[in-house]
């Protein structure tokens, strides 16, 4: 495999060295070999790959861009925001000729780094809507309301107590449209749904999610829906406790608790990547958000804590909708 891993970075540090570049959008015209790309990846959280969900799916994609496509990849890990521009300087002024933002809290950052350099291509791979006011940008990410209507389809079909939890570490834009979804979805199927919402405070406390969990569970949801970054596995450990279950994340999250994850609601962050990948690839390197929807999702297989009966039911709602056959409408919630 080819990567540098980085702790908090100051100075990126040295790896195979690329041939120089004029620039990215020249680069990717040129018919430059892939081999030839050299790119950084910012994660906030150390080891992302054993942080099911968000950080494991973007770990996940970038192995696609390292395996699939021979780039040389270069990962910081456990970045803190204040250092999050520097970073990215450090490597723009080091050649590299794409960096990529993995999270909605690195926005600033990258409103701030990209125009100071041209040649240098900076993605977002995550939730945005806007770009900075440069060319060299490119944005990906899935359509959260439509993510949130998947996760209460599941749900609002799943519940045996009419109440659900959606629990979040911080109520940003992206989290608001999720559960959005998840309250206009689950009444459709289920009229008498009641959703519970609450919020951590933050990305990382894995004590704080679980005890903000209990209490919602301790209101008679039975079915607990998880977005808390590295928090949501307190969110887990405080499903796994009861009888409730829960609806995975992001990413499969089955093999942590089988018993307990009723299913994974997959976003295939991988994809994102590979239409990265095949942008800088073909050249198609405009300005624009390309945003990934309910056909990009995906659920893995059900456990035993429901019936065929119902699994199918939720299984034929959900394809209703990827379809265009189930119209959820789209009505924003504040939620706090």
């Amino acid at each position: 495999m080819n990567m540098l891993t980085e702790m908090n970075l100051g100075l990126p540090t040295k790896g195979a060295v690329t041939g120089a570049v004029l620039g990215v959008l020249m680069f990717a015209t040129a018919g430059a070999a892939l081999a030839e790309m050299k790119a950084a990846v910012i994660f906030g959280v150390a080891n992302p790959v054993a942080v099911n969900g968000w950080d494991r799916g973007q770990f996940e994609g970038v192995q696609k861009l390292i395996d699939d496509h021979g780039w040389d990849v270069t990962v910081a890990e456990a970045v803190p925001f204040p250092g999050l521009a520097n970073t990215a300087e450090n490597y723009a002024k080091s050649d590299y000729d794409v960096v990529i933002f993995t999270s909605s809290g690195h926005i600033k950052a990258w409103n701030e780094v990209a125009p100071k350099y041209p040649d240098t291509l900076f993605v977002m791979m995550s939730t945005t809507s806007s770009l900075p006011e440069s060319d060299n940008v490119l944005a990906y990410t899935s359509d959260f309301y439509a993510y949130g209507v998947v996760n209460g389809l599941v749900a609002g079909l799943a519940t045996e107590t009419d109440k659900i939890a959606a629990i979040g570490g911080v109520p940003v834009q992206a989290l608001e449209d999720m559960f959005s979804g998840i309250v206009e979805s689950s009444k459709i199927v289920n009229p008498d749904i009641e959703v519970l919402t609450a919020f951590s405070g933050d990305w990382t406390g894995i004590p704080r999610a679980r005890e903000v969990s209990v209490l919602q569970i301790q209101q008679g949801a039975d079915i607990v829906i998880g977005n808390a970054g590295v928090g949501t596995r307190g969110i887990l450990d405080a499903v796994q406790s009861t009888e409730t279950q829960f609806v995975g994340y992001a990413t499969d999250w089955t093999e942590d608790a089988p018993e307990t994850v009723l299913t994974s609601v997959l976003m295939n962050i991988p994809s994102w990547y590979e239409q990265l990948a095949q942008d800088v690839e073909s050249g198609a390197l405009t300005p624009r958000i390309e945003l990934f929807g309910a056909e990009s999702f995906a659920l893995t297989p059900f456990n035993d804590s429901i019936s065929a009966e119902t699994a199918q039911k939720i299984t034929d709602y959900v394809d209703q909708y990827v379809n265009g056959e189930l119209d959820v409408p789209k009505v924003n919630h504040s939620f706090k």
